[in-house]
């Protein structure tokens, strides 16, 4: 009798530590990066990509293989670290960037 409520408990130990990650740490991930705020104004993800909007109007639409701390290094590169206005990613990898003193990138 107790081994099987051993090997049940076992069971639900390990499927709690296989489950998707929260979306409220995704959330508050994706703004703390993106929107250096601790919330954003809107957030969604979806089959068609990640999408945020920051409450200082930053937008970004994320889709392919692209991760938060790729969009947070082109930043620093691309827009020395002053803020991304606009940024989309596509699944073919291509990468349209526009940071907040007005300048363009098609990467």
């Amino acid at each position: 009798m107790i081994k099987p409520m051993v090997a049940i408990g076992l069971v639900s130990l390990l499927a709690a530590c296989s489950s998707s990650p929260d979306p409220m740490d995704e959330r508050i991930e994706a703004a703390i990066k993106l929107c250096q705020s601790d919330s954003a104004k809107a957030f969604s993800n979806t089959v068609d990509g990640l999408r945020v909007m920051c409450h200082s109007g930053s937008s970004y639409i994320i889709r392919g293989d692209i991760s938060l701390d790729q969009i947070v290094e082109l930043d620093r590169v691309y827009c020395s670290s002053m803020g991304i206005r606009d940024f989309v990613s596509t699944k073919d990898e291509e990468i349209k960037l526009s940071c907040n003193d007005g300048s363009n990138y098609v990467l």
